[in-house]
């Protein structure tokens, strides 16, 4: 991503008074100590921080420091502010799953981060416990693992170009997001989202540019994806669709609904019974916001949770609450089928996502022999005291059509 100097960037932020502004920052500091930050089916690490509640008055901030605080600032502050430092996300991560035709077995794609912060390898999926229905499968009788072939993973990126974000952050998610591109599986394909919602516009029209362009956006060009994610100034900057958003990156333009006859536009769908587009079983959704969502116009939460459960699609959720954070609708996001991290700043996030980004690269693929049984029962992968399971196993596309828009 290409070095913008702040002073290049129209100021698009909220006005609020002196007053309002401490208001949000206690409001998004005391979410963020209260609210359990994380989810996932298993043991996972989650991210975030905490804090006592005597800490809060005593780290005071102003809205400069806020922008532009780093982790090596923490060494100079009061150890009040202690809690703003973020924990690594750790986890385990299961990306999608598919039958292979040729003999019945499970292939599930993984990769995951230790609690030691270091990307899950190859010899550590060695080591790994694997249960079919809680029972123990062994390797390499019953199951192996191996690094994933080319060309498996499909990524969604979305990133908040709200008011509500400041511009110091939605160019750090840009950065953030070359992280993950140049650490991505070989030939993985892409797509990035900027949302938001028209000024002025009555009634308010979601502003939701997917890139990169032109085509159908989707790409394994990793320089366009990089051009994609540099700040955008044209992109409207008004209020927050985030649901929107989601469901575009799920579904392709809302107005089909997802009918898979119509387009092969959504994540879910480029594994789906679209020709040569069903062979990328590993999805991904990646998604920046404060959760502040007042003008979607089609979904709303539950339409995005019920779709990312039918759809089975993993989600990272990350959240900067230096302005505003609403952590109950970013924890519901993430649920059970991903993570939700949160950081003062995207100077914070970032480096609390970086092993992450790299774990990507470390893409592997579970084989559970069809001898074990597998079918209807939950398979659950466990390394380094992390775990996660898979309940399906056709992939995030499911073809009985369950994955539809209800």
């Amino acid at each position: 991503m290409s070095n913008i100097s702040m002073n290049e960037i129209p100021s698009k932020r909220i006005s609020s008074s002196p007053g309002e502004e401490s208001r949000r920052l206690l409001a998004g500091i005391l979410a963020l100590m209260l609210t359990a930050c994380g989810g996932g089916s298993g043991d996972t690490g989650g991210g975030g921080g905490g804090g006592g509640g005597g800490d809060v008055a005593q780290c005071t901030l102003t809205e400069e420091q806020r922008a532009n605080l780093t982790p090596a600032d923490l060494n100079s502050l009061p150890a009040a502010c202690d809690f703003l430092d973020t924990p690594p996300l750790v986890g385990l991560f299961i990306l999608g799953t598919e039958i292979d035709q040729n003999n019945g077995d499970l292939k599930l794609y993984v990769h995951g981060v230790k609690r030691n912060a270091t990307p899950m390898t190859l010899a550590d999926f060695q080591q790994a416990t694997v249960t079919v229905g809680g029972n123990g499968v062994n390797r390499p009788a019953e199951w192996d693992v191996v690094n994933a072939p080319a060309g498996k993973l499909s990524m969604a990126l979305l990133s908040d170009y709200s008011l509500s974000i400041t511009d110091s952050d939605v160019v750090g998610m840009g950065d953030l997001y070359d992280d993950v591109l140049n650490n991505a599986p070989a030939g993985f394909e892409a797509e990035t989202i900027n949302f938001s919602s028209e000024p002025g516009a009555s009634p308010t029209t979601p502003a939701i540019t997917v890139k990169p362009e032109p085509g159908d956006h989707w790409t394994s060009n990793l320089q366009a994806l990089l051009a994609a994610n540099d700040f955008d100034p044209n992109q409207d900057r008004n209020n927050t669709t985030l649901f929107d958003a989601m469901g575009t990156a799920l579904m392709g333009p809302l107005n089909h609904r997802f009918d898979p006859t119509a387009d092969n536009l959504g994540l879910v769908e480029r594994n789906g019974p679209l020709g040569a587009v069903g062979n990328r079983p590993a999805t991904l959704l990646m998604v920046q916001s404060d959760g502040q969502d007042n003008d979607s116009q089609t979904l709303n939460l539950g339409d995005v949770a019920g779709l990312l459960d039918r759809c089975h699609t993993t989600v990272i959720v990350m959240g900067t609450f230096q302005t505003t954070l609403d952590v109950a609708v970013l924890n519901a996001l993430a649920a059970t089928r991903g993570e939700f991290i949160q950081a003062l700043n995207t100077n914070f996030l970032r480096p609390a996502m970086e092993p992450y980004a790299e774990s990507l690269g470390n893409l592997v693929v579970f084989n559970l022999s069809a001898g074990t049984g597998f079918a209807g029962k939950t398979v659950r992968i466990e390394v380094d005291n992390l775990g996660r399971e898979a309940t399906e196993y056709m992939g995030s596309f499911d073809f009985d059509g369950n994955c539809q828009l209800l």
